[in-house]
């Protein structure tokens, strides 16, 4: 046959394995680390073996951009597209259900305050795993992940004849869910042996079934003239791990199909100082030859701009909602990314907040706490017993209840007041698709397959999470650097910036150690020294401590670790720096434990939350002329306006009636004062005197 000519500007890693792809009929994995040109690669591939065959992708939108750049014989789906096509083929009646699992369960379990709930789950979680039958070790397992509260080896009856109860589903009703897709067709030998060539984009992210149905349509292992199998993927980019990826998958399936391994480390995507950071997180990634420097920014997410074309990633959900309507605010366009986190947050406001009337912008959040409590309360034995999916959970719920607070107390803010139809028109502006939108923010997993020329990394602190599982950790850090074609920005919280707590580059291997010169800079790094923004140094804020107390922990309460974690970063987004510096430093200490209960002295935190609260709702008093200062009367706090008389290098003196107040320049604390319920500068004041 006439093959093309491989395009010239392929590397060497890329021509070693497209003569592995012509010249042997070997299965191959690819490993292919981030910018690395993977599916132009993989896509080359098609076009050199010119015989029919199927590009699984991950998902329709990639579909729709990869069928026009492969040769006519290779179609471009998804898995559970092919798998759909499977279950047409084998009726004209097919009913699609998202409910299947609770059908099923409610089939086999039959008494009325059965645990179907539990059982569709631990049912789906078996399906992806694979599993027609379980050890005592699977029924542990899975009793933990979903939530199972009877005995774990009452699963290894109930998932086999689940499994049953599904087939007797499809066989009479032609009923199907999404696991279905791929379940149906392993279990029943639908489409077995159909396909002569699949080649597979993120394979990382296959889960056990997802595994069995590619192997299943090639007719691997056990047919002796099975299709070709050649997948591309990066367990270092493997971020799924709470959706069933296994960060082993892609050795797994390497051996079972004797695999041959090819490396393609080179990133095009990212410069060279940004794979100097990424190589943190992977040794596998190198710089292009021809890559050049890039930019490295360090800045505070307090005082950071966005322009257009900025991109923002972070970790978790609640910042990026905090950060886009604070955009909104200064005319900025926003698009939140995710159509499923519109979905949750939308199915959450209109289980949080009134469908009738209004509600108050006071009641906030004790609306978003009585939301978050029952949802919570399955989860903490889960999470107390050590299983890390429930830990999971627990932040993704607490995360979805932060937005969901921002958003109403933005929509109730200006009246007092709010709705819910404003509440749910709010999320729909900031979640509209607009590609064209000034500024992208994104979780890191939904950046994952994206690029961008400038990337603000929002709050890296957050990462690692505590409580996630360290390879994932590790891979999603990886993926959120590896995004910027151009500029690598990261915006720190308050603490960390005034501690100069910044992300660290990774080292090249082999490098020649260097020598610092005097402005800190490395001989190699001085030509692109103005590329790197140095930042600027700001005094920590002391921490005053209620009753002279050390620490949160060490009382005679025992409370949830998570609860009390939950409680501390609602407290940290304080803009009054005691209260802020003491719950960093109360979380500080917790993540250095990890029990499940701990003891802690309540009392000083529920004044701190008391003094949180009082001042959010401070009225001023008088005209508003002078200093603005918070005071504490009980049971309210008041907006009153004190005299300036100095403002020296550590202290600044004012005057309130007949009383000469003195705080710190640092904090904007009364000095001398013990405990929260103290009088202090608000922090726009504090922040004008500094610049006086």
């Amino acid at each position: 046959m006439n093959r093309r000519a491989i395009p010239p500007h392929f590397t060497t890693e890329q021509r070693a394995f497209l003569s592995c792809v012509i010249t042997t009929p070997a299965h191959i994995f690819l490993r292919a680390t981030a910018g690395a040109g993977k599916t132009t690669t993989l896509l080359e591939a098609a076009w050199q073996l010119g015989q029919p065959g199927v590009y699984f992708a991950y998902n329709k939108h990639a579909v729709a951009d990869l069928q026009p750049r492969l040769p006519r014989p290779v179609r471009a789906r998804t898995l559970h597209a092919h798998g759909l096509g499977l279950l047409n083929s084998q009726t004209a009646g097919l009913e699609l259900v998202r409910d299947k699992g609770r059908q099923v369960a409610a089939r086999v379990l039959r008494s009325p305050r059965a645990p179907v709930y539990a059982a569709a789950r631990a049912w789906d979680i078996a399906r992806e795993e694979g599993l027609l039958t379980l050890t005592q070790t699977d029924a542990e397992r899975l009793a933990a992940r979903s939530d199972w509260r009877g005995l774990p080896h009452e699963l290894q009856d109930l998932i086999p004849a689940m499994h049953d109860a599904g087939d007797h589903l499809w066989q009479d009703a032609r009923s199907a869910d999404y696991t279905d897709m791929l379940w149906l067709p392993v279990r029943h030998g639908y489409g077995q042996h159909s396909l002569r060539l699949a080649l597979v984009d993120e394979a990382q992210d296959l889960t056990p079934l997802r595994q069995q149905f590619v192997q299943h349509l090639l007719g691997l292992p056990d047919a002796t003239d099975a299709g070709r199998l050649i997948f591309v993927g990066d367990s270092d980019q493997s971020i799924y791990l709470w959706a069933g990826a296994d960060p082993a998958a892609l050795s797994r399936l390497k051996t079972a199909v004797n695999a041959v391994e090819l490396p393609l480390s080179v990133s095009f995507r990212c410069p060279q100082e940004v794979v100097r950071y990424a190589r943190a997180y992977s040794s596998f990634i190198q710089p292009a030859p021809q890559a050049t420097p890039g930019m490295i920014e360090h800045v505070s997410a307090e005082t950071a701009t966005y322009e257009r074309g900025d991109t923002v990633l972070c970790r978790t959900n609640a910042p990026l909602i905090r950060l886009a309507l604070e955009l909104m605010t200064q005319r900025v366009s926003v698009s939140v990314v995710g159509r499923d986190l519109e979905v949750r947050l939308r199915e959450a406001l209109m289980a949080a907040l009134p469908a009738h009337g209004t509600f108050e912008n006071d009641s906030v959040t004790e609306l978003a706490r009585a939301y978050l409590a029952p949802l919570d309360e399955p989860l903490k034995q889960r999470a107390a017993e050590g299983d890390r999916a429930a830990r999971q959970q627990r932040t993704e719920l607490y995360d979805l209840a932060r937005c969901l607070r921002y958003l109403a107390w933005v929509v109730s803010r200006a009246s007092g007041e709010g709705t819910l139809e404003g509440a749910l028109a709010l999320l729909a502006e900031l979640c509209r698709e607009d590609a064209d939108a000034d500024v992208i923010l994104a979780s890191v997993h939904r950046a994952k397959g994206k690029e961008w020329p400038r990337v603000t990394i929002l709050y890296p602190e957050l990462m690692p999470l505590a409580q996630g599982d360290e390879a994932e950790e590790r891979a999603v850090q990886f993926v959120a650097v590896t995004r910027a074609q151009q500029v690598l920005r990261f915006a720190y919280g308050k603490e960390a910036w005034a501690t100069q707590a910044f992300v660290k580059p990774g080292e090249l291997p082999n490098a020649p150690p260097q020598e610092v010169t005097r402005s800190g800079t490395q001989p190699a790094q001085a030509a692109r020294a103005s590329t790197v923004r140095k930042p600027k140094v700001q005094p920590a804020p002391r921490i005053i401590r209620p009753g002279g107390a050390d620490t949160l922990l060490g009382g005679d309460v025992m409370l949830g670790r998570e609860t009390v974690r939950e409680r501390l970063l609602t407290l940290a987004e304080e803009d009054r720096a005691l209260v802020r510096v003491w719950a960093l430093t109360g979380l500080q200490a917790l993540s250095g434990t990890r029990e499940a209960v701990v003891a802690v002295h309540e009392a000083y935190l529920l004044a701190y939350e008391q003094a949180a609260a009082l001042a959010r709702l401070a009225q001023p008093v008088g005209r508003g002329r002078g200093v603005a200062i918070c005071v504490f009367e009980s049971p309210l706090a008041r907006v009153q306006f004190a005299r300036k008389i100095r403002v020296g290098k550590a202290m600044i003196r004012l005057k309130l009636g007949g009383q000469d107040l003195r705080f710190e320049l640092s904090s904007g604390e009364l000095v001398g004062a013990v405990g929260p319920l103290s009088t202090f500068i608000l922090p726009e004041a504090l922040e004008s005197l500094r610049a006086s």
